[in-house]
């Protein structure tokens, strides 16, 4: 190993050793035949496979210049000022992620109105073909089609009352249900396609500005429609015992234990010895049928007072006798919006084309700084070299020595020391004579021991 410089495989840099193959016989254990063949299990090679794989996707991070660079490249401090300022910039940064990581976690909503219109259309319809030559059916000869109508329901959000000078996103109408149910009311025998249509909701499909049902038929029918509402977060609704008590009909989760939990605190409910159980008064007793309870089983216990919200009923009657027939009345539902300050937050919080920039300008700074410490290994040995060849080569011979016995697993023993005789002269050595011979009188006296006791031939 050379004084003061950086150790290596072979005690050389990377950029100046030569890979040298090896050429090792394995010898058989004492005690075996020469010619003897040894058996060896082959250990599997997945893990070793999935651990090198693991190996080559780590990708190196050290960003740190070399020691002592400084000395003959003066700008390395300007980097090194650079990566501390960087530092303190990432904590801020970090910081405020979090606080808006934390705001957005908070419900921030925008109260919209939705207008819904329901209208239909109606086709080929006996008075609408009085001129046109017809069978007794009703069934318009000319063309061969069927009556039929068709049943629009759309809406559209309202314009907010104070408008704002960056208009937010429009959404589309089918984003706010969860489903849309149609029952009709007609003889199910005379239309067998059946009297209830049902639209549901599925992920990663596009949504519309409305629904469109097209059905056979040349009479007035009247229909119901059920709108069931999409709540991001999930809305309940509260059983009468519960809502009495909170005061709410409709919530999420969440609120509903924060009213739980400020109605334990209005009313000192909690124990006194132990703050996890909740002392039940009259109106909770009838909420759990407990006189106590864990305020952890909370959450379980009123899973039996939480139901889905009830659908918007809209009545319809889907009238033939014109071509084009609306409803006299518009529906208007209230429904939360995304407020736009918060989609910005998520937006800012998510930055992955920053990120990806970062990480892209974070590869180069590494791969920069590791050209800067290979470059200054190479300089440190060559100067090593010219300032003192002689001794340096005996230093870099003496480190390979050490290095090829640590892999070849012999002994640790410099061969430059072995060549000369007092190496021989130095105090082990009587010792290690000692030790020597008495292993071989050992070995000696346990093989006399050992014919003695074998039996004559």
């Amino acid at each position: 190993m050379i004084p003061g410089y950086p150790q290596h495989p072979g005690g050389v840099p990377p950029q100046m050793m030569q890979p040298v193959p090896q050429q090792v016989q394995q010898q058989p254990p004492a005690g075996l035949p020469q010619g003897a063949q040894l058996q060896y299990r082959k250990r599997p090679t997945g893990d070793g496979d999935s651990l090198a794989r693991h190996i080559k996707k780590k990708r190196p991070t050290e960003r740190n210049m070399p020691a002592k660079i400084d000395t003959f490249v003066p700008e390395s401090k300007v980097y090194t000022e650079l990566c501390e300022f960087e530092k303190k910039i990432d904590s801020i940064i970090m910081r405020k992620r979090l606080d808006i990581q934390e705001a957005v976690g908070k419900p921030a909503k925008t109260m919209r109105t939705l207008r819904i219109f329901v209208s239909n259309t109606a086709s080929d319809q006996p008075m609408q073909q009085q001129h046109n030559d017809m069978d007794d059916d009703g069934i318009d000869l000319s063309s061969g089609s069927a009556p039929s109508w068709t049943l629009r329901i759309e809406g559209r959000l309202l314009d907010p009352p104070i408008p704002t000078k960056k208009a937010q996103p429009v959404q589309k109408f089918t984003s706010f249900f969860r489903s849309i149910v149609v029952k009709l009311d007609r003889d199910p025998n005379m239309y067998p396609e059946g009297n209830i249509i049902e639209w549901h909701k599925q992920p990663g499909n596009t949504d519309d500005d409305g629904v469109e049902i097209k059905r056979k038929g040349d009479t007035t029918v009247n229909a119901r429609l059920l709108l069931e509402m999409d709540y991001n977060p999930p809305k309940f609704k509260l059983s009468p015992v519960l809502s009495e008590m909170l005061d709410m009909k409709l919530e999420t989760q969440p609120q509903i234990m924060i009213g739980i939990w400020k109605y334990i605190q209005q009313n000192k409910l909690q124990g006194a010895d132990d703050k996890r159980l909740v002392q039940c008064d009259q109106k909770l007793q009838q909420l759990f049928g407990a006189s106590q309870v864990q305020f952890s089983h909370i959450p379980t216990l009123i899973e039996q007072h939480l139901s889905r919200p009830d659908p918007i009923v809209i009545d319809y009657t889907i009238r033939v006798d014109r071509e084009f027939h609306q409803s006299r009345k518009a529906f208007d539902i209230d429904v939360e919006l995304d407020s736009l300050l918060k989609q910005k937050m998520m937006t800012a919080v998510a930055g992955t084309n920053t990120q990806k920039e970062i990480l892209a300008l974070d590869d180069k700074i590494v791969q920069c700084v590791q050209s800067i410490n290979n470059s200054k290994i190479k300089r440190d040995f060559l100067l090593q070299f010219a300032q003192s060849p002689v001794e340096f080569i005996n230093k870099w011979i003496a480190s390979q020595a050490r290095d090829l016995e640590i892999i070849l697993g012999e002994s640790q023993v410099n061969l430059e020391e072995m060549r000369q005789s007092d190496f021989y002269k130095q105090g082990w050595v009587k010792e290690a004579v000692m030790h020597y011979l008495t292993s071989k009188s050992q070995q000696r006296l346990q093989e006399l021991l050992n014919q003695q006791h074998r039996p004559p031939q």
